[in-house]
């Protein structure tokens, strides 16, 4: 099925975003990437790059909350489904095929301070994948408070490895975060 202009933008720009950074990404190379006439940029984006940047983000984060989601699936226990998510990740980035979107965590070093609706999206975005792992502590137990915090401590630090592995171009950071994962997880009847 062939995407709509408008998705075709959208997914160019996230893939464009990903290689150069948002600085990097201009809307003459949008254009071109994503064989969309010019007129089509400005008719379903007349507020430019920022509005273009802004949907790229709300796809990215959609397509990481169905990944989570079908991820977590796979086993019944939280942990397991948590570290075996964190352990396909590694595997996905060194085997180069990590999922493709906006990097959502070089995103918001990069426009924090310029641009309020870019960083109040990308929040939403984190926010929204910590989301998916209290959905899953609590579904083993967990109660709501406990599983929000280890939600968000899960989230953040597979952003900070992910960040990490960047830097140093292996998945030895995400690989401990699975291998320590059970030294921070409270047992639902410990809370």
């Amino acid at each position: 099925m062939r995407k709509n202009t408008k998705e075709e933008i959208i997914q160019t720009t996230a893939l464009l975003i990903q290689e150069k950074g948002y600085v990097g990404t201009g809307l003459k190379e949008i254009i071109e990437q994503s064989g969309a006439p010019r007129g089509s940029i400005y008719y379903h984006f007349p507020d430019g790059k920022e509005q273009i940047a802004l949907e790229a983000v709300k796809w990215t984060k959609e397509a990481v909350i169905s990944f989570i989601q079908e991820e977590l699936t796979k086993h019944d226990d939280a942990l397991t489904a948590i570290q075996a998510f964190v352990l396909d990740s590694a595997d996905r980035f060194e085997e180069n095929r990590y999922f493709v979107g906006v990097p959502i965590s070089a995103l918001i070093l990069e426009t924090s301070s310029t641009s309020e609706k870019l960083r109040k999206s990308c929040e939403e975005a984190f926010e929204a994948w910590s989301q998916e792992f209290m959905k899953k502590l609590q579904a083993n137990g967990y109660e709501t408070e406990t599983a929000q915090k280890l939600g968000t401590l899960i989230n953040t630090m597979i952003q900070g490895a992910l960040v990490t592995a960047l830097a140093s171009k292996h998945a030895a950071s995400l690989r401990t975060i699975a291998e320590v994962l059970p030294l921070i997880f409270i047992q639902p009847e410990q809370q």
